[in-house]
């Protein structure tokens, strides 16, 4: 039995705005580490890596979804 098409559009919302959270979380980590550590560990560079990586998921999921016409231009 196929999905609808209403219901994959908004499990495809719900996980772009997943991926908006992970990217606000590892962003708030980041600065978390750069203020505890004082540059004695890595660990601020990964948490921004991280949120690099995260972002170019995100772009990727927002050009999937407008090629596929799960999100529209406001319509």
């Amino acid at each position: 039995m196929p999905v609808p098409t209403a219901l994959l559009g908004e499990m495809f919302d719900a996980l772009i705005l997943l991926v908006m959270a992970a990217i606000a979380v590892s962003l708030g980590s980041g600065l978390f580490f750069l203020v505890k550590d004082r540059s004695k560990s890595r660990r601020t560079v990964i948490s921004l890596s991280v949120r690099v990586a995260l972002s170019v998921l995100l772009l990727a999921l927002l050009a999937f979804g407008f090629f596929t016409r799960f999100m529209n231009s406001g319509d």
